[in-house]
């Protein structure tokens, strides 16, 4: 039976505060947030009939797009896409809006809802349950899929993404996938090899033991600290978490969607772990202070040895420091990405990005599905991937050149494998914001503790208190 959830008024301003991205920011010079959470809709789900297969228009028609800032240059990267379509299709003209991550949800929420709006455009992955079950989403047909490669021709974590309830009301575009960046020639003092220091987690663990045991410096003399990671007012908080509660056998939601599951035995056991770090001396003294961008900066100045990440790095590594690329020499020429490490309860890592959508009121449904398909399609994917730092949502463009024969990329595209997001229901939205608030707090008992390492049992009670209210609001 399908449920919607009502929100007071105060709740809603509190979740509209609470926005979170599952990539970095846009202030980032390299980086585009690809998924961020807002208030779940208060609107009853609404299916949209999927239309039949449709044709390029022959009429001369206009449509507008909505893009994110996505990369270095994201109006310039969609240009591209937009002018490659507009030459295979000069009866269709494209413009596209560059809207500021901050302002869109709202926007294509209105847009949804019946206001103005764009025929086409981009959501993060966790905003589809949101606006699918609105009813404002044209849902794509079973032969409009397939002529878009099918479902298999997607990296089966994005595609996890793509449908609520059953309609298809969106299509990957980019993925974000996470991983462990490191220094192989600090690892190479220490005398571990990749193989031995991410063997699993205790393995990681070790390796950094060692690497603060061995007191290493910059060219500077500066000290350089085993990890970093994000703190209590980061926008990635849940989703690095996630990989700690998925590695020890835990999950964010039953498997029914139903019921809060973060709070198990074993997703405490594996916030616990990760929370540890800090106690333990294994991080830099301000990583609680610190968010992705920064995270970002400090690997590639040469101050870590290792932390956790995903493909938008790749490029500012590759970038002369002039030019705006890493300011440590010797950690752009000396890094590598590794999966991250096996747990107990198995292997996964976090996947997220961006789908695209058009909107049920578009006038000229047939000109946007025609975009849709070019920007799926393996040449647009390489190279607007390529473009604004991410991967491509489809098998097919991972399995590309540019991204198969790199070996920084090939850990990635492996990890792919790996994947695991967020749960596809129309009320994520009010699970991830309980989630996050509850883990920002544990953030927060970590730093008054100190050296004291946080227990499980404290992480469980804080997880306990965020289930219950996320068990109550699923049950509406």
């Amino acid at each position: 039976m399908k449920r919607s959830i009502k929100l007071t008024f105060e709740m809603f301003v509190v979740l509209g505060l609470l926005l979170s991205a599952c990539g970095t920011p846009a202030a980032s010079p390299t980086a585009a947030p690809v998924a961020t959470t807002a208030p779940v809709a208060t609107t009853a789900p609404v299916a949209t009939t999927a239309p039949e297969p449709t044709t390029a228009p022959v009429e001369p028609v206009s449509i507008t797009m909505w893009s994110m800032p996505n990369g270095p240059d994201p109006q310039g990267a969609i240009d591209v896409e937009i002018a490659a379509f507009m030459e295979a299709n000069p009866n269709i003209e494209v413009t596209a809006e560059i809207v500021d991550w901050g302002s869109a949800f709202g926007r294509i929420q209105t847009a949804v809802q019946g206001g103005e709006g764009p025929c086409v455009t981009q959501v993060g992955t966790t905003w589809v349950p949101t606006f699918g079950s609105m009813g404002g989403l044209r849902n794509f047909g079973d032969a409009e899929i397939a002529d878009m490669g099918g479902e298999e021709n997607f990296v089966a974590a994005s595609w996890e993404t793509a449908a609520v309830e059953g309609n298809v009301v969106s299509i990957p575009w980019v993925a974000d996938v996470r991983a462990v960046a490191y220094r192989t020639d600090i690892l190479e003092e220490v005398g571990l090899t990749p193989e031995e220091a991410f063997a699993d987690l205790d393995a990681m663990e070790a390796a950094l033991v060692a690497i603060k045991d061995a007191g290493l410096t910059d060219a500077d003399g500066n000290p350089i600290a085993p990890f970093v990671h994000p703190g209590r007012n980061d926008w990635n908080v849940w989703q690095n978490a996630s990989m700690w509660i998925w590695q020890y056998g835990g999950d964010l939601l039953t498997p029914d969607g139903t019921q809060a599951a973060f709070n198990s035995e074993e997703a405490a056991a594996g916030v616990a772990r990760f929370n540890g770090l800090f106690a333990k001396g294994l991080t830099t003294p301000d990583a609680l202070e610190l968010n992705s961008s920064q995270t970002d900066a400090a690997f590639g100045n040469g101050q870590v040895a290792m932390y956790i990440t995903g493909p938008y790095i790749v490029s500012s590594s590759r970038t002369p420091v002039d030019d705006g690329g890493w300011a440590s020499e010797e950690a752009a020429a000396n890094w590598a990405f590794a999966e991250f490490p096996a747990g107990p309860g198995g292997q996964f890592t976090f996947i997220g990005g961006s789908n695209l959508v058009v909107m049920g009121n578009c006038p000229d449904q047939e000109a946007a599905l025609e975009f849709v398909k070019y920007l799926v399609g393996n040449e647009s994917q390489v190279r607007y991937a390529t473009a604004v730092g991410l991967m491509p949502a489809t098998v097919e463009g991972q399995a590309d050149p540019y991204f198969a024969d790199d070996p920084i990329y090939q850990t990635l595209i492996s990890a792919a494998q790996k994947g695991k997001t967020s749960v596809n229901i129309p009320q994520w939205g009010v699970v991830e914001t309980n989630l996050q608030t509850a883990l920002q707090a544990l953030w927060e008992d970590v730093a008054a503790l100190g050296t004291t390492p946080i227990t499980e049992e404290a992480v469980k009670a804080r997880l306990d208190e965020a289930a219950a209210t996320v068990n109550e609001l699923l049950q509406q």
